[in-house]
């Protein structure tokens, strides 16, 4: 109801609700758990790996106990693996092994029988995600949840130089302006975090002069959202001589892949550097990138195992599939959640900014993001077949069987029949020869759900006997 009100109110009207909802967003954020958390994790940044684990092991016995005693869901399981609370006290992590995944469609299906009923929890928010399914999951929180994770959220931005006051620019899916307005603005001021909300919903190239002057005029001091808006403003502005006049001193990027082609231009564009991080709105551990450039394993924000496509533990260099168990959504906890996103594994053992957290060499994204040929197996990021490649604006590469593909081109005048003899080259080597490439060249690509940028889809299930 309030996002059907919103939509259809005047501007002026939806920067007074949003500014509403930004304040009572406010108040329940800045709290003295969130306070207390932000120091806690700051503190737990730089410990040794042997106080990590001693950590991440009494946050794990504390959440089982908790299932233990007030999840209806776990309850059950527990009694049918003969568990018993002195069974956690002694060894949580055996018992964690025992216990089974939880798959996305029972996280749906069975949403208040997960729920956690401590009588300390109170109900203060219940939210909604879609995901790729379409069907909305809920996700209840209560104060402590919610003060933990924007507590771990602010020790993300705490560690890369974005102080709390600054102001902020955000690209999301949310609807901050009808999709179909045709003018400006694209953007509504939210007072309460000194954040500029911007569609992601109109960047098409007769509005990014516009965006840009609007992004010179508030000088913002960071950036936060898809990275695929980011990159739409940066190579536009690059490839028509356009200069930022202000220089952030970051940008952070979520909900989408990010690839290394795009943190290239947008690094170029806005002179300042690009971070990485992972985690999900359904209350997922975190892993986020430090100043050095390394992506580090939050140990203190929740359990990470990493399965390769035979449901064994990968190994350095492979694509990992992550089965989580989280310590930040306690009010509907994530236990052995099977969330079919994936990573690359990393060699890496230390890291320049003394954090001593395992470290990820690369987030893949969806398990939907990878793709799978018979001659190849599975392929992961294929942003290294777009190096370059000149005059393509936007790509997408949707794989309909293991053999057939359909490759979405938005160019300009730079494409030559030379480039997409190359690209068809790229895509070939990387993907198998015996496969079908279809070159569609479109003006535009639609934004899938929640206005994200789907650069890769594959439309069939893997049934090779692996369940990557």
């Amino acid at each position: 109801m309030k996002d059907k009100i919103y939509k259809q109110a005047p501007y002026f009207i939806k920067v007074i609700l949003l500014n509403i909802i930004a304040l009572l967003n406010f108040k329940k954020r800045k709290t003295k758990g969130y306070a207390f958390y932000l120091k806690k994790y700051l503190d737990q940044w730089h410990l040794d790996v042997e106080n990590l684990e001693n950590i991440q092991k009494d946050e794990l016995k504390n959440l089982l106990k908790e299932v233990y005693t007030y999840s209806a869901y776990y309850q059950k399981i527990f009694n049918n693996k003969n568990i018993t609370i002195g069974d956690i006290e002694n060894n949580p992590r055996n018992v964690l092994n025992r216990l089974p995944l939880l798959s996305k469609a029972d996280r749906r299906t069975f949403s208040k029988e997960i729920l956690n009923n401590n009588p300390k929890r109170k109900l203060i928010e219940i939210g909604y995600t879609s995901g790729t399914s379409g069907t909305p999951t809920e996700n209840y929180l209560d104060q402590e949840s919610m003060d933990r994770s924007f507590a771990l959220w602010s020790r993300f931005h705490e560690i890369i130089g974005v102080k709390k006051g600054m102001k902020s620019i955000r690209f999301s899916g949310r609807l901050i302006v009808n999709p179909k307005q045709k003018g400006w603005p694209f953007w509504v001021y939210n007072y309460f975090d000194k954040q500029l909300l911007m569609s992601t919903y109109h960047l098409t190239e007769r509005n990014i002069v516009e965006y840009i002057n609007k992004i010179n005029k508030f000088s913002p001091q960071y950036l936060d959202g898809y990275p695929s808006a980011f990159y739409i403003i940066a190579n536009f502005g690059l490839k028509n001589g356009i200069k930022l006049k202000c220089q952030p001193i970051a940008i952070t990027t979520t909900a989408e892949t990010l690839y290394d082609y795009q943190r290239s231009i947008i690094q170029e564009f806005f002179q300042c550097k690009v971070y990485n991080q992972y985690a999900s709105s359904e209350g997922s551990p975190f892993i986020t990138e430090c100043k050095s450039g390394c992506l580090h394993v939050n140990m203190d924000s929740g359990v990470f195992e990493f399965l390769n496509k035979n449901n064994e533990l990968a190994k350095p260099g492979e694509i990992a599939r992550m089965v989580v168990t989280s310590f930040r959504n306690l009010k509907t906890p994530l236990i052995r959640y099977d969330i079919l996103d994936t990573v690359i594994l990393s060699e890496q053992m230390d890291c320049g900014c003394g954090c001593k957290m395992p470290i990820i060499e690369k987030i893949i994204g969806r398990e939907d993001d990878i793709l799978w040929t018979e001659e190849k197996g599975y392929v992961g990021r294929m942003d290294t077949a777009y190096k370059g490649l000149e005059g393509i604006l936007q790509s997408q590469i949707i794989q309909l069987t293991p053999s057939k593909f359909i490759i979405r081109n938005v160019i300009d005048k730079m494409f030559t029949k030379d480039i997409e003899y190359k690209f068809k080259k790229n895509l070939i080597d990387r993907l198998g020869s015996n496969i079908e490439l279809n070159f569609e060249y479109v003006d535009s690509i639609p934004l899938g759900k929640n206005g994200k940028f789907e650069a890769v889809k594959r439309k069939f299930s893997i049934n090779d006997g692996s369940n990557i």
